[in-house]
């Protein structure tokens, strides 16, 4: 979060994310560590289960991370909030299923481990995985469907790479409780049950330190985090090539461009790209890309050869492949839809 501070919401919401493991696992902790949860115990049974609401909200602040990264202007909206209902459904079920009752009871339920394998809570356990793994795939898809194009290859891949590694982590949390489930009906050895959760505990170890890792290498790569050093002088020539290729050449028109590709067509070094884009433009990529593209798009619309044409046509012929992405950027740039641009300008001229 502190190293993005151009766009600080994605990147909060990717910190509640990891926030919200940190209190999955300090929940872990107390309901089976051996020695603390007698210590929490003789505190009070009432902090038991208090963190586990945490498992209910990170997928939904990890599928906001993945739709505000990838999505131009977002901003939170009322309906963001209905993400929040199953956490409140399962702080209502922990109230009478647990908080509600005589403090002995309590005791008894956490000192036995019944209502850890209790009927009503692996239930809603396993409802809880599979909350969480719609998250993933809905993340995923939004990734697969939305970033075809309008994104640089690291970006896509360090964000596919958090979601596969959690994905890993949730399915094999949803093997843990299935067979809790399982257990239910036909007894199974707990000594495996146990097994099978301390590897999953040792695997989501190792696998947000990996992120983590994964994270900082891609903020160091997209320019966040940065040593100290001289800055140097703005390679005109390299601003040159960008503009022969934009205005003369019309690269903007190739839906499938890339930053790497732009780099490899103009024949210059990726970081000069970026340093010649981002300095003297004062904007990244895909900003400057689809600057040319509205501009494109408008000229396009306001041509009365051009009235034959639908909508569509004309956003593909301008270099866009996604009619989402070209409705924001033009309505942001010229505060109505494409449509009613053309409609107000064409009868005018009329």
């Amino acid at each position: 979060m502190f190293s993005n501070k151009s766009r600080e919401l994605p990147f909060i919401f990717l910190a509640g994310f990891l926030v919200a493991h940190s209190f999955i696992a300090l929940h872990e902790l107390v309901l089976w560590g051996a020695t603390f949860r007698q210590w929490v115990l003789s505190v009070s049974p009432n902090i038991f289960f208090t963190f586990n609401f945490s498992s209910w909200i990170d997928g939904p602040f990890l599928y906001l991370f993945i739709i505000s990264y990838f999505s131009s202007g977002f901003r939170i909206q009322k309906q963001h909030f209905w993400h929040l209902i199953p956490a409140a459904l399962f702080l209502i079920y922990m109230w009478f299923a647990f908080w509600q009752l005589p403090i002995d009871i309590k005791n008894e339920l956490i000192v036995s481990h019944e209502i850890a394998y209790s009927g009503h809570y692996v239930t809603v356990d396993l409802l809880n995985k599979l909350q969480r793994l719609s998250y993933i795939l809905l993340s995923i898809y939004y990734v697969r469907v939305h970033t075809s194009i309008s994104f640089s290859d690291w970006q896509r891949d360090w964000v596919t790479f958090i979601l596969y590694a959690f994905g890993f982590v949730l399915l094999w949390e949803f093997l843990l409780t299935s067979l809790k489930v399982y257990d239910l009906a036909y007894s199974i050895n707990h000594d495996w049950l146990e097994l099978i959760g301390l590897t999953g505990y040792y695997s989501t170890f190792a696998l947000v330190n990996l992120v983590l890792y994964v994270m900082v290498n891609a903020a160091v790569n997209a320019g966040g985090i940065s040593k100290p050093k001289t800055i140097e002088p703005i390679n005109m020539v390299v601003v040159e090539k960008i503009e022969q290729a934009m205005q003369q050449d019309k690269l903007y028109l190739n839906p499938v461009i890339s930053f790497e590709r732009l780099a490899e067509q103009l024949d210059v070094p990726v970081k000069d790209l970026s340093s010649a884009i981002n300095r003297h433009f004062n904007i990244n990529f895909y900003e400057y890309i689809n600057g040319y593209r509205i501009r494109e798009a408008k000229e396009q619309l306001l041509n009365p050869v051009n009235s034959h044409k639908t909508i569509t046509d004309i956003f593909y012929q301008a270099g866009f492949n996604s009619k989402s992405v070209y409705n924001t950027l033009f309505k942001k740039k010229y505060n109505m839809t494409p449509s009613a641009y053309r409609k107000k300008h064409l009868s005018t001229a009329k």
